[in-house]
């Protein structure tokens, strides 16, 4: 990661929206309106889109810190499992994302980061299917989620 590309991204110095900046995996976090399209040239290029759970503790303590996830399924799960930690984090929300992977020819480096755009998607109608089809989705021999059938 590129300390220089986030000191000079005028999109990073934006302070209108306090989550814009950096973290830990990756270069830019970005608030914006329309998220860039899905991969493009995966050797130099890779875009995908899911959903980002955004958590903090409220007057300090944990930072603001995303987490990317390709299904928004597990991404409500995280969230409102993260939630139920009172001591740690004070909110959460859940919103569509895309997780860019590019070289930058000009830095020759890689360069990552987080789109998010969007109402926020947790706490809605209907909240609870999504955790049941989590269920169906979980893969116990491995990370993956495999979305029922019937979900698709």
């Amino acid at each position: 990661m590129s300390d220089q590309s986030a000191s000079t991204c005028p999109a990073c110095e934006d302070k209108r929206w306090a989550w814009t900046g950096r973290q830990p995996g990756y270069d830019h976090i970005h608030r914006v309106t329309l998220l860039p399209d899905d991969a493009r040239d995966i050797d130099t290029h890779l875009v995908t889109r899911g959903f980002a759970v955004g958590f903090a503790r409220a007057g300090g303590g944990l930072p603001q810190t995303w987490v990317f996830f390709e299904h928004l399924e597990p991404a409500l799960v995280f969230g409102r499992a993260g939630r139920m930690s009172i001591h740690d984090i004070s909110g959460y929300g859940v919103y569509q994302a895309a997780h860019e992977t590019r070289f930058d020819f000009e830095t020759e480096e890689q360069v990552t980061t987080l789109y998010v755009s969007g109402r926020a998607l947790e706490r809605e109608a209907g909240e609870d299917k999504h955790f049941a089809q989590w269920v169906r989705g979980v893969q116990l021999d491995s990370a993956y989620y495999e979305p029922p059938a019937s979900c698709r």
